[in-house]
């Protein structure tokens, strides 16, 4: 149990300019962004708990995160407009509630969802840049990513995936859904005057799971690469699980091609 109020907040970001989600000293991060902010709405120092801490150059579509506060009285729907008017553009919060003390956006969190964009076009659009994976070596095979990709679904040791950093006391994960496709994408992020059947298209990765080690949608993004760009064979991913070695998996893609898109409570 918490003294004060409990305010929850729905945000997005586009982390290209940060040094990830968690407060830093020595460089702008989204936690601490939001952290001035508040500061200057309630006239105390506040501390957020996000339920996700995304790395560098990682952005989000939903991230949630929660603070007390005990000396504001504003009520609890306006912190999201409060909060805009003095956050840089690319943080913003569309939503903010009064919740149950005890709620916990990281102990209750059951599942995440994260989706990773490649561009594997000749060219890829400058309004995509910095957003999406450019990946210049080849049109990607998506169906075969995507049969490749079935493989992680339910429980394993997810070892061969994490990278080191932030190690954890277990390495076994469950994924729930996981999926690869090719999509077109919308104008005004290709040409004006070409037809639909001519704008750029992007490989979306999407998976949702009880939880991830650090780096490993990354990692499951570079694998599947491989596979879309025939370098392994679909079966690889099962020898790459069995290993539960690093060194046996694909690169870590960039940071720029992945997003937290959802957490289910």
């Amino acid at each position: 149990m918490t003294d004060g109020r409990r305010i929850r907040l729905d945000l997005a970001y586009r982390g290209t300019n940060y040094c990830g989600w968690q407060r830093q000293n020595h460089c702008a991060t989204v936690q601490g962004e939001i952290e001035v902010a508040l500061h200057r709405i309630v006239g105390e120092p506040v501390t957020i708990r996000g339920s996700s801490r995304t790395d560098a150059g990682v952005h989000a579509l939903h991230q949630v995160a929660a603070l007390n506060t005990t000396g504001s009285s504003i009520p609890s729907e306006r912190f999201a407009p409060a909060l805009n008017a003095n956050l840089p553009p690319d943080i913003r919060v569309f939503r903010s509630m009064e919740v149950s003390p005890d709620f916990d956006p990281v102990g209750d969190c059951t599942r995440k969802r994260y989706c990773y964009l490649i561009g594997d076009g000749p060219v890829t659009s400058p309004f995509l840049a910095g957003v999406v994976w450019d990946d210049r070596f080849g049109t990607l095979d998506a169906d075969a990513m995507h049969t490749a990709a079935q493989t992680f679904l339910g429980e394993h040791d997810f070892a061969s995936f994490q990278s080191e950093g932030s190690p954890r006391q277990s390495t076994v994960r469950r994924i729930y859904n996981i999926s690869v496709k090719r999509c077109t994408t919308p104008i005004p992020f290709g040409p004006l005057g070409l037809h639909n059947e001519n704008l750029p298209q992007v490989i979306v990765f999407e998976v949702e799971g009880n939880g991830f080690l650090y780096k490993m949608v990354r990692t499951m993004a570079g694998t599947l690469a491989a596979i879309g760009h025939g370098k392994r064979s679909v079966d690889w991913v099962a020898e790459v699980i069995a290993a539960k070695d690093r060194r046996t998996a694909g690169i870590t893609a960039p940071a720029e091609g992945l997003y937290l898109t959802g957490i289910t409570f």
